[in-house]
């Protein structure tokens, strides 16, 4: 499967996840803070758990390179710095499955997906053949 395939899939998953927690009245994200009182957890929806799957069953090089595109979305640094800050996800997080529960965590994850999608359209780079180099 090739990256922007992934990066549309995950994109698509995320959104159906936001749509099922609207739908519920679920206005907060995923995330619990630390020491939160556990019974105001409130269950994965279907929807989140096949996001959550889908994340888990890609490679460690797939979990870091949707999370530089997402950093990307959200602006922490440019497009032709990509690469350099997919070099660095190893370094910084050692766990690919601590960088997939930081992507899943994200409420507007498909918002940033998306904006760093076309940051590199709008620097002419194509994701796909990016990878292959």
């Amino acid at each position: 499967m090739k990256v922007s395939e992934i990066v549309r899939e995950a994109v698509s998953l995320a959104k159906a996840a936001n749509e099922a927690r609207a739908a519920q009245g679920q206005e907060d994200s995923p995330i619990v803070a630390s020491g939160s009182y556990t019974a105001t957890v409130k269950p994965r929806i279907t929807e989140e758990r096949r996001l959550r799957e889908f994340l888990e069953k890609q490679s460690s090089a797939t979990i870091y390179l949707l999370l530089a595109i997402t950093n990307l979305g959200r602006g922490d640094f440019e497009a032709k710095d990509l690469l350099e800050q997919y070099r660095d996800m190893d370094e910084a997080y050692g766990d690919a499955q601590l960088a997939a529960r930081q992507i899943f965590e994200m409420w507007p994850l498909p918002e940033f997906l998306e904006k760093g999608m076309a940051e590199l359209d709008r620097a002419g780079l194509d994701i796909d053949t990016l990878m292959r180099s």
